[in-house]
């Protein structure tokens, strides 16, 4: 599958959005940090299309260095033939091949390539899944993995903040 790769007049930043970019691209160019990057946002506040457009300005291409981990984990939780109806029921299995399938294409992804961006995470909400730590072990060397962090109170898990920047955009 072919797609249009995109370019500057394709997608237009609202303001919060501009300030979030600007940050963004200071952190991957000038900061000697690196490591993980969480942009964080409500719903439908732009992370998604913030991101895609970061990485068509600065690489070209977005399919490459993008990730959509819902879509990833669902794939390879069909392939493993999960009971999607007891997966809450069985969460150590469904965290551990939700575990595993990440670490792969993360640690694959990080052999060629210096970054990755993780968006669609809220799958892994219900089961604990801390996934800075797991990004964190592949992101050094002058790494960095960008994760699309959606805010909302229904959801709360474990980020370990401490070891990622975190660039807030509000939906205003």
């Amino acid at each position: 599958m072919t797609r249009k790769i995109l370019n500057s007049e394709d997608i237009i930043l609202s303001a919060n959005q501009k300030k979030a970019y600007d940050i963004l691209v200071a952190n991957c160019e000038y900061s000697i940090r690196r490591g993980t990057i969480c942009i964080v946002g409500d719903f439908l506040s732009g992370k998604t299309t913030l991101v895609k457009y970061f990485l068509s300005e600065m690489f070209g291409d977005i399919d490459k260095y993008y990730i959509n981990v819902n879509k990833l984990l669902l794939e390879r939780l069909k392939e493993e033939k999960t009971d999607f109806t007891i997966m809450s029921k069985i969460k150590a299995k469904t965290r551990l091949i939700m575990s595993v399938a990440l670490e792969e294409v993360i640690e694959k992804h990080f052999i060629e390539e210096d970054i990755l961006v993780l968006d669609a995470i809220e799958i892994i909400y219900p089961y604990n899944f801390d996934i800075i730590s797991l990004v964190s072990k592949y992101t050094r060397d002058g790494k960095i993995c960008i994760v699309c962090v959606p805010e909302n109170d229904n959801f709360s898990f474990n980020f370990s903040w401490g070891n990622s920047y975190i660039i807030r955009l509000d939906h205003k």
